[in-house]
């Protein structure tokens, strides 16, 4: 990845002041807008800082700031970057620790994390009970919005101390999951989650190499990379290699093996969005080109119904090493996963590449994807008392992850030790730069169940769209009017 120079952050920060003036009109679906949303990036600890945004006089006087974290019982969800007890090997878990020493050092103060197996449940416990027992809570993404809903987080774009605008934050996430002005969460450079969390596309190099195939990575340069060469590809990498007329996921070889997650994927890799957001930054449901995405359902449903091309872990009802054998084992082209299935694939003889999901064609200007709902979001709850030092010092902590943290995940972790190439970084650079949070999607609130329309149709090989979509539009509206009651209330 290449590294951001002292202009470019600045550019960057220009970027981020014109988008908080105001959001740009909404576009056709079937179209993305001209120029991709900004994402934080992967920074250089050496790169000259931008000002630090938090005064020196800030002193908690040794107080101990406690964040709320998922533990141990998450497996490889288990928080990793609020606490670490000691330095250590391992760039992720060094980073956090002399972030933490030196944040410790800066404003006198302790910083510790409690790891629940249930953190939704433990914060609302805390908040109703009025505790103060944790300042700041890294919940996954359905809980937080049930604490938002229960007006018990506090709106972070109202809290004195923390700006939203500033390039440490994800942009992306603070245009898109605002509501009236408001916004009950956050993520960016003071957490990896969300990076581990969007899901991506990998794929095999030595099938490419072996079938004489296009380079992925050439594809996606030469705004080539689309569904229709997807499935040109998929289906010159498929075999039936014991020749028995049926499929084998033990034996035979595929051009995609993935889980129904993906059916998402194809969605938002069209440039579509449940729900888009008025002028007065409230949000709702757009009247939908159905033409279009049954356009797009079609061609989704002939990558993903032909069992022979595509395995899906749920639909063929295996497990998820079982997945990931399948591709670790070179039988498969194509795997759609998390990026944190990176990590977990470090074993792996096989060469592979990381690539973004395709475009529906080649006149979609950018590309698009989603964040799963198994990322942390950062919040702040009401019951927080010393909220005048807590909130800047969360600034703090964003603000010295982007010089620690992020360069750790990007520049060591992944390139250093996980990635296998060069042209991999530059392809996730492309991928967190069209990433999108869509308040109405499965991940997020899917209100009246729209979201989860075009996944269900897919899922089913059917293209009625239009039909399904007015049957459930008016239920949809309910349920977005009674929660955006609650979140304004």
């Amino acid at each position: 990845m290449k590294k951001i120079t002292a202009l470019l952050l600045a550019v960057l920060m220009l970027l981020v002041c014109a988008a908080a003036a105001g959001c740009a009109e909404n576009k056709d679906p079937a179209v993305s807008d001209d120029t991709e949303d900004i994402t934080t990036a992967g920074t250089d600890a050496t790169t000259e800082r931008l000002p630090d945004p938090v005064p020196t006089s800030l002193d908690l006087g040794g107080e101990t700031v406690t964040f709320l974290v998922r533990g141990s019982s998450y497996n490889e969800w288990e928080s990793q970057d609020i606490f670490e007890e000691e330095d250590s090997d391992d760039p992720i878990k060094s980073a956090v620790f002399k972030r933490n020493m030196t944040l410790q050092d800066k404003y006198h103060c302790v910083i510790a994390q409690y790891g629940s197996s249930s953190p939704g449940s433990d914060a609302k416990r805390a908040i109703n009970a009025n505790t103060d027992e944790y300042q700041v809570l890294m919940c996954d993404t359905g809980e937080t919005l049930g604490l938002a809903q229960s007006n018990l987080l506090r709106d972070l774009s109202a809290t004195e101390g923390i700006d939203l605008r500033n390039p440490w934050w994800d942009q992306n996430l603070v245009t898109n999951c605002s509501i009236g002005g408001r916004l009950y969460f956050a993520t960016g450079d003071i957490s990896i989650m969300d990076n581990d969390a969007t899901w991506v596309m990998m794929f095999n190099k030595k099938l490419i190499t072996d079938l004489d195939l296009e380079s992925p990575y050439d594809l996606v340069r030469n705004n080539q990379w689309t569904y229709d060469k997807m499935y040109e590809m998929m289906n010159a990498a498929k075999l039936d290699a014991n020749g028995n007329g049926k499929v084998d996921i033990d034996t035979d070889i595929f051009g995609f093996v993935t889980h129904n997650s993906s059916l998402g994927a194809f969605y938002y890799a069209a440039g579509l969005k449940v729900v888009e957001k008025d002028a007065d930054d409230i949000p709702y449901f757009p009247e939908q080109n159905s033409e279009y995405v049954n356009l797009v359902l079609e061609k989704s449903i002939k990558m993903w119904s032909d069992k022979t091309l595509t395995s899906s872990a749920d639909r063929e009802g295996y497990d998820m090493p079982t997945l990931q054998s399948i591709f670790e084992e070179g039988r498969s082209l194509f795997l759609g996963e998390v990026m944190q299935l990176v990590f977990r694939l470090r074993e792996m003889n096989i060469d592979f590449g990381l690539i973004p999901f395709p475009k529906y064609n080649s006149e979609q200007k950018n590309y698009g994807h989603f964040v799963h709902s198994t990322s942390a979001m950062l919040s702040i709850p009401v019951s927080c008392k010393n909220i005048d030092k807590i909130a800047p010092f969360v600034e703090a902590m964003a603000y010295e992850s982007m010089y620690t943290l992020t360069p750790a995940y990007y520049e060591t972790a992944l390139t250093g030790k996980y990635f296998r190439d060069p042209e991999s970084n530059d392809m996730l650079t492309i991928i967190l730069q069209s990433r999108t949070f869509d308040l109405g999607s499965i991940h997020m609130f899917n209100w009246g169940s729209l979201g989860s329309v075009f996944t269900d149709l897919l899922s089913k090989g059917s293209a009625s769209y239009a039909s399904t979509y007015a049957k459930k539009i008016k239920s949809a509206k309910k349920a977005l009017d009674k929660s955006l009651a609650k979140l304004l209330k």
